[in-house]
């Protein structure tokens, strides 16, 4: 064993380290807690940290505990992050014979600086408080699994993180846990759920707590901090928790609390328990004890989360409700756990509320223990009232009982109420006349200043939401209005339909020749006719009116735009107003004026954003309010009217549909029998047309008149026509043609057929004359023929014909001369 001489001699200070190592500055405190203060460092990779340092036995002891626990819980996402740890031991004889410290990420802010804002003085904005619920409901979960209790949960101890809005998040803060000091008890107990040592806030404390802050011992310094009743972690964290999540949605917390009067707590806290459904407890004076010059008070009790001033909407409302009443009567962190995550990962949508005047984030927490109020009730609407809900590309009717949104595929919807009349809600006033005296203390002072920013920040985020609101239903409206128009310019469907039914009244024509008017066969193409006629004569009214849905909609689409406010730019006044209030006393007395101003051009603002939405600009014209209601009502009019437009193109398909299938099952038939092709079929369905009919009137009367005079000229020209023959007229042509005559009487049956061929050539002759009569070259041909036959010839010059002449007379006698072609030719 070496001699006490050769033992090396020991440095001061001894210095052990854990983690990355950094450096202390102790000029930059940033805080203090408890057991410790808390400065300003930096590590030897460059990171800004936070250090928590101490000197004394029992804050040595607190620092250790809190060390050990961030150790455990380093990686976990909303406890603060352990980076490293200092452990310093100073020569003998030190003021300090030791120090203890370690290092965490450094914070922006905490909760208790954020509610410190002038524009969260009545509670956090919705996506905010939904991100710290849903932050601390993570934090519980890590303590819970490892078995520890925080036992101080408070603003205070809530940390602040610049975040991104990721999947699941709502804002741009991250909140964390911090300040383990007080944990220390349950580990010290080997992690037994049950605990009795008494500590945390005072307006705070679960009543088995608070009940020994009014012990008479506490008041002469002989408790022993030890509870009677033994407190379980959940019950002291979620109740502090409670307490905290109350005042951060309303700018007060649920039980009073007075310094000089720890009795006022304790009573409230246990009127509460006796109210199952309270979640916190109004003081109401009641008269005086003369004895005990106390005032004695009465507590009545709040069922439902107060958020008139925050404006949260209604299902927040009620899922913060029931966490509150779990916290405060059946604490469980499982419970907890399952609504926040709902609350994190339910769907989500927003709804634009014209007459309501506000934009509702609406999320869907169905799959959680808390049973919400159908849609309509939550976005404000009496019991009953279905809704329209409109978005930039569909239109969804919502039954008033719906309570999911997993039907509706868009994020954003304007909401229509279905009722005959509609409640605008009632916007309140305001009032800025601030009243100041000279003989004021310097805090009333400094109340009415920062009530007095308070609502000039109120004015300028009511003012974004009322211009954020008319933009959107403008963009909503006109976009459905340009898609309305979009649709309505194809008449796609309806023409189809349309020539549908004009194919129906056609092809039951040619049915009825081919039958031969068979009486059924007439009756059902009769049917048919009327039918496809009722049909067409609907569709082409409706038509027209989609005609004029149209013009309207591009109309509307245009006084859509216009929707949108005209504003007022006030560059930097926020900046300005937030810090105005984190004045100095002495700063905020001198600058009483400057205020003034400030708070005005809020007032300014929002009166000239409220003149646009109620106020006529020239008592012609209406208001943005009405304007938009109207726009509303008509854009759910013409849908209506389109909806019943394509419902009676429907009726008209099924109208036109069973007559035609009997007509073609009749047709079908008839072909069969009368061994047709459908493509005569079509031919005569072209012919039959209505116009076609009308063209071959007026070609018939033409070719006529032409034929007779085709005739005459043949004639002088000394020609007589027998059957399909021209001969030259001679001496002996009455011979011949007495000849002729005896032969034709042994062919008189064919006479009918030979009269029909004779008067297709000379059709076939005018039709190769481009104004419908024969050309030189034509006749030539025709002398031709005639002279093959006869050993004849003959010149002629062709008349002159009607210039209207039209070719459908010779293809309608080629069509329905063709099937006897052949027997003419065997009879010849």
């Amino acid at each position: 064993m070496a001699s006490p001489a050769s033992q090396p001699k020991l440095t001061y200070p001894i210095i052990t380290t854990d983690g990355e190592k950094y450096t202390l500055f102790n000029d930059e405190a940033i805080g203090k807690g408890a057991y410790s203060e808390v400065y300003r460092g930096r590590t030897e990779s460059g990171r800004l940290v936070a250090v928590k340092t101490a000197c004394k036995r029992v804050e040595l002891q607190a620092i250790r505990g809190e060390i050990e626990i961030l150790r455990k819980l380093k990686g976990a996402q909303n406890i603060v992050e352990y980076i490293g740890s200092s452990h310093s031991i100073m020569a003998p004889g030190s003021v300090t014979p030791e120090t203890d410290s370690f290092a965490m990420e450094y914070a922006k802010s905490s909760l208790e600086g954020e509610m410190r804002r002038p524009e969260n003085l009545k509670g956090l904005p919705a996506n905010v408080f939904i991100d710290l619920v849903v932050d601390c409901a993570m934090a519980l979960t890590a303590l819970h699994e490892h078995n520890i209790a925080h036992r101080d949960i408070k603003h205070m101890n809530i940390l602040l993180f610049p975040g991104t809005p990721t999947r699941g998040r709502r804002s741009t803060h991250l909140f964390k846990l911090c300040d383990m000091g007080c944990s220390k008890a349950l580990m010290e107990n080997g992690g037994l759920h049950e605990m009795r040592t008494l500590v945390g806030t005072p307006n705070l404390l679960h009543p088995h707590l608070a009940n020994e802050m009014v012990d008479p011992r506490m008041d002469r310094n002989q408790h022993d901090w030890k509870t009677k009743q033994a407190y379980t972690s959940e019950q002291c964290d979620l109740w502090s928790l409670g307490c905290t999540l109350y005042f951060c949605a309303t700018g007060k917390f649920p039980f009073e609390h007075e310094r000089n009067n720890k009795k006022l707590y304790h009573a409230a806290v246990n009127s509460l328990t006796k109210h199952p459904e309270a979640i916190a407890m109004i003081p109401v004076v009641k008269g005086r004890d003369a004895g005990r010059r106390e005032m004695i008070y009465e507590f009545e009790p709040v069922t439902e989360l107060p958020a008139k001033f925050t404006r949260y909407p209604k299902w927040l409302v009620c899922t913060v409700t029931s966490l509150l009443r779990n916290f405060f009567h059946d604490p469980k962190i499982e419970y907890y756990s399952k609504v926040a995550n709902g609350m994190r990962n339910g769907k989500r949508r927003t709804f634009v509320s014209i007459d309501q005047m506000c934009i509702v984030d609406h999320t869907d927490i169905s799959n959680t223990p808390i049973t919400l109020p159908s849609i309509s009730s939550c976005l404000g609407y009496p019991p009953g009232t279905d809704l329209l809900l409109v978005s930039n590309t569909s239109f969804k009717y919502v039954d008033s009982k719906e309570t999911s949104v997993d039907s509706l595929p868009d994020e954003t919807y304007l909401v229509v109420p279905k009722r005959s009349e509609v409640d605008l809600r009632k916007i309140l006033a305001r009032n800025i006349e601030y009243h100041e005296f000279d003989d004021m203390t310097d805090r009333k002072l400094a109340e009415i200043r920062a009530k007095k920013c308070y609502d000039g920040l109120s004015m300028l985020t009511e003012s974004d939401e009322y211009r954020d609101l008319f933009e959107r239903v403008s963009t909503i409206l006109s976009t459905q209005f340009s898609l309305l128009v979009e649709e309505l310019s194809q008449f796609e469907r309806v023409q189809t339909t349309s020539r549908f039914a004009v194919y129906v009244e056609m092809a039951s024509v040619p049915m009825m020749l081919f039958d031969d008017a068979n009486p059924q066969t007439k009756s059902i193409s009769e049917y048919c006719i009327q039918q496809a006629k009722q049909a067409r004569e609907e569709l082409e009214r409706h038509a027209k009116v989609a005609m004029n849905i149209e013009s309207m909609a591009k109309q509307l689409a245009k006084d859509s735009k216009d929707l949108q406010l005209d504003d007022v730019d006030l560059p930097g006044i926020r900046e300005e107003l937030e810090s105005y209030f984190f004045y100095e006393k002495r700063q905020i007395l001198s600058t009483r004026v400057y205020s003034q101003q400030l708070v005005q051009q809020c007032y300014d603002r929002r009166n000239f954003i409220m003149e646009q939405i109620f106020k006529s600009p020239d008592k012609i014209q209406k208001c943005k309010l009405k304007l938009a209601m109207d726009l509303a009502a008509s854009l759910n009019q013409l849908r209506l009217d389109y909806q019943r437009l394509q419902n009676t193109i429907s009726e008209c398909v099924d109208l036109l549909e069973k007559p035609f299938q009997e007509m073609k099952d009749v047709v079908n038939r008839c072909l069969q029998n009368q061994g047709q092709t459908r493509n005569s079929m079509e031919k005569s369905m072209h012919f039959l047309a209505p116009e076609n009919q009308l063209r071959m009137k007026r070609t018939t009367k033409s070719c006529k008149k032409l034929i007779d005079e085709l005739n005459q000229e043949i004639e002088q020209l000394g020609f007589v026509r027998m059957g399909d023959t021209l001969i030259r007229a001679v001496q002996d042509a009455r011979e011949q043609v007495l000849e002729l005559k005896e032969i034709s009487k042994e062919e008189e049956e064919d006479e009918g057929t030979l009269k029909r061929e004779a008067e297709t050539q000379e059709i076939s002759i005018l039709k190769r004359s481009p104004e419908a009569c024969p050309s030189e070259h034509d006749v030539a041909n025709v002398s031709s023929d005639a002279s093959n036959s006869s050993a004849t010839s003959f010149e002629s010059t062709p008349p002159s014909s009607p210039k209207d002449g039209s070719n459908y007379f010779q293809a309608v006698f080629q069509y329905f001369a063709k099937p006897h072609s052949s027997s003419t030719s065997s009879s010849k």
